[in-house]
């Protein structure tokens, strides 16, 4: 999305940007912050043997990170808070499955800081923890409460809107073993059904930037559903 996309809000644009120049800005957080840099250190470290974990993986914690950066920046978060939590928000999944994996992360932070040999004040910890119990947002019933939390949820959610939306949607269903009917059924109801568009992201940033991929979203899964619909039920 954000390679691609431009959004007017509050009067003002928005730019979205290459590659290069947010991976530039990725790097100048890092070259500031030596806690950040360990924390993305051993996160990656701790993500990559993880085979199974096709979608929940560094390369989705990756994208997460750039959409957090340009959402925190146009919103005003406090990306000190913002850029540790988004590299973390997934931790759960390391410690068991996908249902609960936010609280489960945020309840797992302080060990997992620990183990990494990383020490941050407990008040920012509790922020960062707040950050990844509510990354899933609005949209799956998690409420964030606080800018940086709500920056953390949209700039997830975000990988669910345009084609990356779409290839990020179907790497998440393999790695859910689920059956082609739960698939666009999810889709339908999460992304594309929802009768407010708005009402899906936490941010006026992250609605704007994920507003026009929801339409790409939708014609590739009604066209999914309508060519699935021939063969029905696959149960014997």
């Amino acid at each position: 999305m954000l390679a691609v996309q431009s959004a007017e809000i509050g009067g003002k644009t928005v730019i979205t940007t290459s590659h290069a120049a947010l991976r530039a800005k990725l790097q100048g957080y890092l070259d500031q912050d030596d806690r950040l840099r360990s924390v993305v250190r051993y996160t990656k470290q701790r993500f990559d043997p993880e085979k199974t974990l096709t979608a929940h993986n560094w390369e989705h914690i990756y994208r997460d990170t750039l959409n957090a950066i340009v959402i925190g920046e146009a919103e005003g978060a406090d990306m000190r808070v913002v850029l540790p939590a988004i590299v973390m928000h997934d931790i759960g999944y390391l410690s068991g499955p996908a249902k609960d994996h936010g609280p489960r992360g945020a309840d797992q932070l302080p060990e997992y800081l620990e183990a990494a040999g990383i020490s941050y004040p407990k008040d920012e910890i509790a922020k960062q923890a707040s950050c990844i119990r509510t990354h899933k947002g609005s949209t799956f019933d998690q409420h964030p409460v606080g800018l940086e939390a709500k920056v953390v949820a949209d700039a997830d959610l975000l990988e669910k809107f345009g084609a990356l939306g779409v290839y990020q949607h179907i790497r998440s269903c393999g790695e859910f073993d689920w059956p082609l009917s739960k698939v666009i059924e999810s889709a339908s109801t999460r992304i594309i059904g929802t009768e407010d568009p708005g009402s899906t992201l936490d941010t006026e940033t992250g609605r704007q930037l994920a507003e026009p991929g929801r339409q790409v979203v939708a014609d590739f899964f009604r066209a999914l559903k309508s060519a699935a619909e021939p063969y029905g039920d696959s149960s014997l």
